[in-house]
């Protein structure tokens, strides 16, 4: 007997997959390979061809000086910067998978941006490679700035009674429905997943002690915990104004 289970309506919505009735050969491949571990292999799959495509990228850039680069640029491409994405959104002019190597040669980069990307890295596997590349393309006294969501401020919101503080960080509408996904939140946990793990995108979750450990392992010196829209090179201060409220913002120096 067929049964009709109800779906959560959370981030990822796997269950609104199944439910499309035009894909039959989508849900027997589903019934092998549950949905929350084909979509990482099919990434991964898909990032490998990415790899081979970009094989000549650094070839491009082999005499290449005061760049400034936005790794993980997504939509956010900025004029006259090397935008890094690994899908060819507008704006992105270097297509290339940068989580364990960078295109450019030592000591051609003034300044690198990076935000809401780095917390997609996993913490022991690709963290390493990332920031010592960084550190290797970046000049003497050249800066990166690291933005990823708060972990702290969603923590310290979370033990607050009621939704009024976690609301602040990460506004909700009036149904509790969550402004970038627009899936409802039940409980409060349920947002704190949503944001720590985005189904499984997010690979880390990170407060400024954390940031700061990482970055001073891997050779960088002067780390600052900064506001939106100030940063030791104000060039590089490429900040997406609607995620300040649960964003923490990270200048460190080569």
């Amino acid at each position: 007997m067929s049964r009709k289970i109800e779906e959560l309506d959370v981030f990822p919505r796997y269950g609104k997959l199944l439910a499309n009735p035009w894909s039959l050969k989508r849900k027997l491949i589903y019934k092998v390979l549950p949905i929350h571990t084909l979509y990482p292999l099919r990434d991964e799959l898909r990032l490998a061809w990415v790899r081979w495509k970009s094989r000549s990228v650094p070839d491009q850039y082999r005499n290449a000086n005061n760049l400034f680069v936005n790794l993980g640029a997504g939509g956010k491409g900025k004029p006259g910067w090397v935008n890094v994405d690994s899908y060819p959104f507008p704006g992105i002019n270097c297509v290339y998978d940068c989580r364990k190597q960078l295109p450019f040669p030592d000591e051609s980069v003034n300044g690198i941006f990076c935000e809401h990307f780095f917390e997609h890295l996993d913490y022991t596997e690709e963290v390493p490679y990332f920031l010592s590349e960084c550190h290797r393309v970046l000049t003497p006294g050249g800066v990166m700035r690291i933005v990823v969501p708060d972990s702290e401020q969603y923590m310290r919101a979370y033990c607050m009674e009621g939704w009024e503080e976690i609301s602040k960080v990460r506004p909700l509408d009036l149904e509790q429905r969550d402004h970038h996904y627009h899936c409802k939140i039940n409980v409060k946990m349920e947002l704190i997943n949503l944001v720590f793990r985005q189904g499984s995108e997010h690979k880390y979750a990170y407060d400024y002690e954390n940031l700061e450990f990482v970055l001073s392992k891997f050779g960088f010196s002067n780390i600052l915990k900064q506001s939106v829209g100030e940063s030791l090179l104000p060039e590089i201060c490429l900040d997406q104004s609607e995620r300040a409220s649960e964003s923490l913002y990270v200048d460190a120096v080569r």
